[in-house]
């Protein structure tokens, strides 16, 4: 014996279905407006942090990393014997998607936004370091760090980032490195 469905069943299905995709097309999120405070605000960050990339793309694309070294005293008469030590270590290549991000956003004009692409990975860049430069800040005061308090934190070179300004420059370019690569994966 076989069973017919009631006329009205397809139809209901089909209403539901039309429904759905509707509801869930509504859902998508949509492209953030941004006001022209925010927008400026964004555009003097790009004009303040993208030219920080220029020392992180030498540093991501040198093979080796040349470093002032030390030697232990002399056993034989206890004081420091040697006149110069220097230490190289071979850097971990950098993944030439994140070169090639840096390569854009080195050639982007900041504050067009008709270059949606790298606008996109701009704005992107920007919450990594947003998130890296909350964290830095943690340590001396409590809250959020904001466009203004990332672009301080990226370009003041303080006892945050180390003792000695080679290891701040380093440290600073190192997050400025990471919080871009991890845009690059966020982005895909």
């Amino acid at each position: 014996m076989s069973r017919r469905l009631h006329p009205c069943i397809p139809a209901a299905i089909f209403s539901v279905s039309i429904g759905l995709s509707v509801g869930i097309a509504a859902q998508q999120p949509k492209p953030i407006e941004l006001d022209a405070t925010t927008l400026a605000a964004r555009t003097q960050a790009a004009r303040s942090l993208v030219p920080l990339l220029e020392d992180v793309k030498k540093r991501a694309t040198s093979t080796m990393n040349v470093q002032p070294g030390g030697a232990p005293p002399s056993p034989f008469t206890g004081q420091q014997s040697t006149l110069l030590a220097f230490t190289l270590s071979k850097r971990p290549p950098v993944d030439p998607r994140v070169v090639q991000a840096m390569d854009r956003l080195l050639k982007w004009t900041p504050g067009d936004r008709a270059d949606e692409a790298q606008a996109r990975l701009f704005d992107e860049w920007l919450n990594q370091l947003s998130l890296k430069a909350t964290g830095l800040k943690l340590q001396t005061s409590p809250g959020a760090c904001d466009t203004g308090c990332v672009v301080e934190t990226m370009t003041q070179l303080d006892d945050t980032w180390g003792q000695s300004p080679r290891d701040r420059a380093e440290q600073r370019d190192g997050v400025l490195l990471d919080a871009l690569a991890e845009a690059v994966k966020t982005i895909k």
